[in-house]
């Protein structure tokens, strides 16, 4: 029998010094302090590197979704400061194709050329050829959770470990949450569908350009589009347009929230394509969360006064979408959050006015114990990106300022529109002409009972008309035929929006009656 050797003293500490207990990522990138032992080499070589940076590598050699979490807190300046939001939109996911379309048997003989371009938390995304042209490709995993739960408890014990680092606003179980909700909308094929297809027939000409859906795709697994051609924004911006390229992206971030009530969830310039027509357009289809219709108001005045630098009625309109249930004294407490906050120091100072206001406000609210919609979190992680994205750019002016008022004027068109579209629209403006006409006769009917009044006093008394009854009856003639006129031209306008039914055929009627009104009106002008 061979005797047992004892292990040393050095070797033990060793092993667990290497073991891979879950501290042992945070404290080998200095995250985390390691009291009893020397620091090696290599962590010596870390220290030496900002804070940021080492939490992102920290993230980035974890793997899996810690680098999902990494992607999910880009842009998130209301839990990490600006640094950190900048190393951590660096954060990539490998290429690693596990559900080619080889694997499903539905689209063998189907698709070909296929190849990997983006892996999401719920997909693997491919450009590929079908059977109507070049199409793009999402694979979804068979589970609603791509990961695990074993996978998901072990991730949410290892980020508790930050809880008295720098890092602490991330380990908060409210954050966790909303990361977990966020990587659940990510990977739910029939929610992208649903929006994919509603987006399909928008009724005005917008910036924003979606790709038409492949509704006759034969797998339950996957979500196909066209691919759309273009120029990708990164690039656009890099040849020199980047000014334009950047307007462009704002302009489309804020009519989608604003006009289209919808967010985009992952805030990647990547996804993006600026169009040979000068629209915006997609590489790949992001994941996309509904604005609430009863914040549409809210959300429109939210970003105008924080445009406008109305700093009272923007703290009203985010407390109100924060959904408290004392507005007034939230918006007080915003006020007070909002006068205590320490400004940033910022190395390129060249971030647009209006997105360093909403950057304020939000890190304010996040100072409050309301708990905002997920909705709101990622409208302004997006536009925390773009404000990043172009300061390379170096704008002369506010670009979040100069997109917004194109997306209002389309905004009132749009609204407009819908109201004259409606069944209530159309009752509310034949009722207001047939009004506008009872009144026009009636003011007639009394102007010629004046009239035949004078006339009859004019011969009792034998005498000759005077000049100004005639410029009275002049003037009275070229009023009412100014106001049929314009009512002629405004049924006119009516009959080719009116679209079905009987309100075209009572547009015509009343342009008719205008018509034979100032006929009449235009022959007593003498």
């Amino acid at each position: 029998m061979k005797p047992v050797r004892s292990e040393r003293p050095n070797s033990i500490l060793r092993r667990m010094r290497n073991s891979p207990h879950p501290i042992a990522l945070w404290e080998k990138y200095g995250l985390v302090p390691r009291p009893f032992f020397k620091p090696s080499a290599a962590e010596a070589r870390f220290a030496s590197l900002p804070r940021p940076n080492r939490f992102r590598l920290a993230l980035e050699e974890a793997g899996g979704v810690f680098v999902w979490f990494g992607q999910f807190l880009a842009g998130r300046t209301d839990l990490l400061a600006s640094p950190y939001v900048s190393q951590l939109r660096s954060l990539r996911v490998p290429l690693n194709a596990t559900s080619p379309p080889s694997s499903v048997p539905e689209l063998r003989g189907r698709v070909s050329h296929a190849q990997l371009i983006r892996v999401t938390p719920g997909a693997e995304v491919y450009e590929a050829s079908g059977p109507a042209g070049p199409m793009i490709l999402e694979i979804y995993a068979p589970q609603r959770i791509p990961f695990p739960e074993r996978a998901w408890t072990d991730f949410c014990r290892r980020i508790r470990m930050l809880e008295d680092s720098a890092e602490s606003p991330v380990t908060q179980p409210v954050v966790l949450e909303r990361f977990r909700e966020w990587i659940e909308w990510q990977a739910d094929l029939e929610r992208k569908r649903a929006f994919l297809r509603n987006l399909q027939d928008i009724p005005i000409r917008c910036v924003s350009r979606f790709p038409r859906l492949i509704s006759d795709f034969p797998s339950g697994r996957c979500l196909a589009y066209d691919q759309m051609e273009g120029t990708p924004l990164a690039e656009v911006s890099a040849a020199g347009g980047a000014a334009s390229g950047w307007e462009l992206w704002a302009e489309g971030l804020l009519e989608q929230a604003v006009l289209l009530s919808v967010v985009d969830a992952e805030a990647q310039p990547e996804n993006y394509l600026v169009l040979r027509d000068g629209g915006l357009g997609f590489r790949t289809l992001p994941a996309l969360a509904s604005v609430p219709v009863e914040w549409h108001y809210e959300l429109l005045q939210y970003v105008t006064s924080a445009v406008a630098g109305n700093t009272s009625r923007a703290l009203q309109m985010l407390s109100r979408m924060s959904a408290s249930e004392n507005p007034y004294g939230t918006e007080q407490l915003l006020l007070e959050k909002l006068s205590s906050l320490q400004p940033e120091l910022r190395i390129n100072g060249v971030t647009p006015e209006s997105i360093v206001a909403l950057e304020n406000y939000w890190r304010a609210q996040a100072r409050t114990p309301q708990k905002p919609p997920l909705f709101l979190e990622l409208f302004h992680r997006n536009l925390t990106v773009l404000g990043q994205s172009g300061e390379s750019a170096a704008p002369s002016s506010d670009v979040v300022s100069d997109a917004l008022w194109p997306v209002l004027g389309r905004t009132l068109q749009f609204r407009v529109g819908e109201i004259l579209s409606t069944e209530k629209g159309q009752e509310w403006i034949v009722s207001s002409g047939l009004l506008m006409m009872t009144s026009i006769r009636q003011a007639a009917l009394t102007l010629e009972q004046v009239r035949d009044k004078d006339l009859a006093l004019v011969l009792d008394r034998q005498e000759a008309e005077s000049p100004d009854a005639g410029r009275n009856r002049h003037a009275v003639s070229l009023i009412g035929a100014a106001i049929a006129l314009v009512l002629f031209l405004l049924f006119l306008q009516l009959i080719p929006r009116a679209g079905g039914g009987a309100l075209p055929w009572l547009a015509g009627a009343a342009a008719a009656l205008s018509a034979v009104a100032l006929y009449i009106l235009v022959r007593r002008i003498k």
